[in-house]
């Protein structure tokens, strides 16, 4: 048998990270709210080795079976929370790069690496979780995909010449500028707040900004 190739590999891990069936109902929708709430709750108070499907439907009061029924494992569960999150972060980026009352690209995005610190320090479920998306294989992809999402947005507002953007790849520059810009909590996920995380939140936020400065201008 041929081995696999990496575009094979990806697949097949993206596939044990489905959730088995879609709720139809709201009684079924709150019950994934409840088990999505439940492994905040654990994430943000005991250790991530001790987290179980068993751990998460005692603290959300459900049978396990019910966990079972729509998530495969306890890292679909983590994928899913992980995406609602993100989707929670990059909405309020959205907000802030389409915010009038900010007339400087520089003051959009040193904004946006605040809603990043912000979610990291006062989170306590976040940077655990983070740290699961850089270090198991199976949530690595979906880490990847968050990351290519907000690339995407910010290349579509730069295609359309927002912010000031004046070159030729702008999917390009938007992949570069979101490497810069969730590297703070890359190197950080497993740290607690201290003076070196602050340190280079203040040093990542300086390589974006001047990274940026080469392909973004104010107007007039």
């Amino acid at each position: 048998m041929a081995p696999r190739t990496p575009q094979e590999t990806t697949a097949t891990l993206a596939r044990t990270l489905e959730r088995r069936t879609a709720p139809m109902q709201q009684r079924a929708r709150d019950r994934i709210d409840s088990v999505l709430a439940a492994t905040e709750r654990l994430l943000a108070t005991t250790s991530v080795d001790t987290i179980t499907t068993s751990s998460i439907a005692a603290e959300a009061d459900v049978p396990v079976s019910s966990i079972y029924r729509y998530f495969p494992n306890v890292f679909a569960i983590y994928k899913e929370l992980f995406e609602t999150l993100v989707s929670q972060i990059h909405g309020r980026i959205a907000e802030i790069l389409e915010n009038p009352q900010y007339t400087s690209w520089r003051e959009r995005h040193l904004e946006v690496m605040l809603v990043l610190r912000r979610t990291l320090n006062e989170d306590p479920a976040y940077r655990p979780l983070f740290h699961l998306m850089l270090t198991t294989r199976e949530l690595r992809i979906v880490k990847e995909h968050a990351n290519a999402q907000i690339a995407a947005y910010l290349a579509a507002r730069w295609e359309k010449g927002l912010d000031g953007f004046h070159g030729s790849a702008p999917l390009a520059v938007a992949r570069m500028a979101t490497e810069i810009f969730t590297s703070f909590e890359t190197l950080t996920s497993g740290e607690a707040q201290s003076e070196w995380t602050d340190s280079l939140f203040a040093e990542a936020t300086l390589a974006l900004e001047r990274y940026l400065s080469l392909y973004l201008e104010d107007p007039g």
